[in-house]
């Protein structure tokens, strides 16, 4: 049993850990490069497919304290393993009905239906995982290896957020639904891999830690506003690509489709090297790092109001680079407040997270009355975040000093 014995090993267990979070990047990115081929190759709309996603998007709400508190409770081993079940049987259902919706059209009703199941399974199992995730690499890597083992996370859907568009514009030239049938196989051979490994050793906590309610205490505030407002600025940029590009440059929906992919690529990559180069090896202290992220999100979406397409691919790094320094620093705060229940706050976050997406989708239309709006947008919320990066040690000195 030599398999077994290696996957005793830490350094593995997390390796498979962050690579299981990679998934949520392939899938999110894919399917936003294969969203066009499904709208062509299927009996539904663009608006149609942005609902039906949108539904599993929203699930995250309750769904992700629920998982993050059941991880607290029981362990996150249990919960990752159904995160990646019900990945792949969401994404099975739904490769299967928009197949059979473009091949049997005037059953739209029954497809449709499907679909929504497929985002509802999605939505209300797969909302686990990243929180599973972050709280099982604190087991591994213990609590003052904190930021070690939530960035092993991020790398991973970093990762994953790279490989996710490049994947799925190679499998794509193989058919249209190429790229949801991957994410039918990956995560049920991670589930056949994270089977093998061990159940963590659960952080012996007070009793009175034990009890939450649904609301997430005052002081995790800050930070929620963060990931919200990180959240939002990414997504409604990612939503404003199209008329941005379009409004700069000109070009036909083909061109404008890969300078997205080209786009995104950037942005994962800066990503990436910035989490494994800065953010890994611990070069900044956390409220530096909160700080300078800030600085640059900021700076990346003041660069978007230059209007040149070499300018814009400039701002996507900078900004890139400010959110890779932002989300281990504000997630390692926040965990720090509740260390005996790191898996609820992961849920809070995730949770965030998700309000952020689906308040960007809202502020979407914004587009539709000028491409520059939703860079403005951006702007504000990101202005948000740095005010929040600075005042914060100084409003939680004052509270310190009123005690």
């Amino acid at each position: 049993m030599p398999f077994i014995t290696r996957i005793h090993n830490s350094k593995i267990q997390l390796t498979i850990i962050g690579l299981i979070a990679a998934l949520m990047g392939i899938g999110q990115n894919g399917l936003l490069v294969s969203l066009p081929f499904l709208v062509s190759h299927s009996a539904f709309s663009l608006p149609t497919w942005s609902i039906v996603i949108a539904i599993g998007s929203f699930l995250f709400l309750p769904a992700a304290p629920f998982w993050g508190r059941y991880s607290d409770k029981k362990g996150p081993r249990k919960v990752v393993l159904q995160a990646l079940c019900g990945m792949s049987i969401s994404f099975l259902l739904l490769l299967s009905f928009a197949f059979l919706s473009g091949h049997y059209p005037t059953e739209t009703h029954y497809w449709l239906i499907g679909l929504v199941l497929a985002r509802i399974i999605y939505g209300c199992t797969v909302a686990g995982m990243v929180p599973a995730s972050q709280h099982w690499a604190i087991l591994i890597c213990g609590e003052k290896n904190r930021l070690k083992a939530i960035t092993s996370v991020s790398i991973g859907l970093s990762l994953g957020r790279l490989l996710g568009p490049v994947l799925s514009i190679i499998l794509l030239k193989l058919g249209p639904f190429s790229p949801l049938a991957m994410m039918v196989v990956f995560p049920f051979l991670a589930l056949l891999i994270a089977a093998f490994l061990p159940n963590p050793k659960i952080i012996e906590k007070p009793i009175s830690s034990t009890a939450h309610s649904f609301i997430p205490n005052l002081n995790l505030v800050p930070y929620l506003l963060t990931g919200l407002s990180l959240c939002l600025t990414i997504a409604l940029l990612q939503y404003s690509f199209s008329p941005l590009i379009k409004s700069i440059t000109q070009w036909d929906t083909n061109k404008i489709s890969d300078a997205i992919g080209l786009l995104l690529t950037i942005s994962a990559a800066v990503t990436l090297t910035t989490q494994i180069a800065v953010v890994k090896k611990k070069k900044l202290k956390l409220l530096v790092m909160y700080q300078l992220g800030s600085l640059l999100l900021l700076a990346g979406f003041l660069c978007f109001l230059i209007g040149n397409i070499w300018a814009t691919a400039i701002a996507m790094a900078i900004s890139a680079c400010g959110a890779a320094l932002l989300v281990p620093a504000y997630t390692s705060k926040a965990t720090a407040m509740d260390p005996y229940n790191p898996g609820i706050v992961a849920g809070y976050i995730s949770m965030s997270h998700t309000l952020g997406y689906g308040i960007a989708s809202l502020l979407a239309y914004t587009s539709t009355l000028s491409p520059i709006y939703p860079i403005y947008i951006c702007i504000l919320f990101s202005s948000v975040i740095m005010a929040i990066a600075f005042m914060k040690p100084q409003i939680a000195e004052i509270v310190e000093m009123k005690k």
